[in-house]
């Protein structure tokens, strides 16, 4: 027997559930079905709900699509997919599932509100986060078996409070399915914009088609513009096919682009899916790597006797010590003087980076050593990342230093 102080509450469940979802104004119309927001009144919030088009609703396949959106998306409970809460039926019999609300901008839309010209490294830097968010996503699904195969900046949501949420999973495939699929089957689905040329070409697919799109994303937000590009959709999907794309830094307007970015894009987008990094987690990792500094710069390896600057030569480069003893010694009065010895972690050829000129002293390798190399175009990037006055200070000093090293 249900206690009489119970029951109100109960009967103002059973009301909710009557007329659950009041609606409050259409978001989008698709191809499947429009995109409502809704207020949930049984769990008093505000939620979104995809209804599928009526004239769809008796379709079995259209409605069995609609049904493994919904499902798919359910069983990804990842913080950057959007929650599914609710699958049903309304009293028309036409199908609906309800999600969290997201309240935000596209990453197209944010990219296209930039200014024109090169982006500020901070701005960069927020927008590579979105990415490696998106990373996050995509490492979760691939070990759920799921590929999204749809990943473009118009399905990449961020929210208002930081939230990134990788959207429209209504394409994704299983992988088990794809290992089995004959080339040319199926339907050909997905952006091709943006997509992998295995993908253009009606291939079965694997995680590398998203890494794929995931560098495109890269691509996107470095050059304001998809990589493939055509008159009309088969003028693109031919350049999809073929991998034809200008490099990011030959797009008028971008600026010096980082080479170790540029690395990461150009491998993540490599024609070849084999050529590519071997899964999100590879991509989001040289990310993350880059955005920290490591990696940044070119590793070298220089043998025994070997010297890597020469007194008296020009030079604009500047050297890491990783592994190993060199000796740094000059010419003086015709005979080699030993300056110092330097092991790992020690800098030189540092005035040259900064203010080019010729080599103060010769630099020679002891025994088998590792040097990373740092080049005036990537010092460069890193005191434009600084305020004014502390790049302009890093440079007058640098050319003080080298006024006294060429008087001696």
């Amino acid at each position: 027997m249900v206690d009489t102080a119970i029951a109100p509450l109960l009967e103002a469940i059973r009301d909710a559930q009557r007329d659950r979802h009041r609606p409050q104004g259409v978001i989008a119309v698709g191809g499947m079905g429009s995109v409502e927001g809704v207020h949930d009144r049984l769990l008093e919030r505000r939620v979104v709900l995809k209804r599928i088009h009526a004239n769809l609703a008796n379709d079995p396949t259209q409605a069995s699509m609609f049904v493994r959106e919904a499902r798919v998306t359910g069983q990804l409970a990842h913080p950057s997919v959007v929650p599914v809460h609710d699958l049903g039926a309304d009293p028309e019999g036409h199908l609906y599932y309800t999600m969290e609300r997201v309240e935000g901008r596209t990453l197209e839309d944010w990219v296209q509100a930039l200014p024109p010209g090169p982006l500020d490294r901070s701005v960069l830097f927020d927008l590579l986060e979105v990415v490696v968010r998106v990373c996050d996503a995509l490492r979760y699904a691939h070990a759920a078996g799921i590929l999204h195969c749809d990943v473009k900046p118009a399905n990449v949501m961020v929210g208002e409070f930081g939230q990134v949420y990788l959207m429209d999973w209504g394409i994704a495939r299983f992988a088990a399915e794809e290992s089995l699929r004959e080339p040319g089957t199926g339907e050909m689905t997905g952006t091709p914009a943006f997509m992998a040329p295995e993908q253009a070409r009606n291939e079965p697919v694997d995680e590398r088609a998203d890494v794929f799109a995931a560098g495109a994303l890269i691509y996107f937000i470095l050059t304001r513009r998809p990589p493939f590009q055509g008159q009309g959709v088969v003028d693109t999907l031919v350049n999809a096919v073929l991998c034809t794309f200008p490099p990011p830094d030959q797009v008028p307007g971008t600026g010096r682009i980082p080479p170790a970015l540029t690395r990461i894009l150009m491998r993540a987008m490599a024609a070849k899916r084999e050529d590519r990094y071997r899964d999100a987690g590879e991509l989001r990792d040289a990310l993350v790597r880059f955005m920290r500094g490591v990696d940044a710069f070119e590793r070298i390896a220089v043998g025994t006797d070997e010297d890597v600057v020469v007194e008296g030569e020009p030079g604009d480069d500047a050297y890491v010590i990783e592994s190993g003893i060199l000796e740094v010694h000059r010419l003086i009065e015709g005979k080699k003087t030993s300056i110092r010895l330097m092991g790992p972690g020690e800098v030189f050829g540092e005035m040259a980076v900064l203010s080019p000129g010729v080599r103060t002293a010769t630099v020679t390798a002891l025994e088998p050593s590792v040097l990373l190399r740092i080049t005036a175009d990537t010092l460069q990037a890193e005191l434009d990342s600084m305020k004014p006055w502390m790049g302009a200070l890093v440079r007058t000093l640098a050319e003080r230093f080298r006024d006294r090293e060429t008087q001696r």
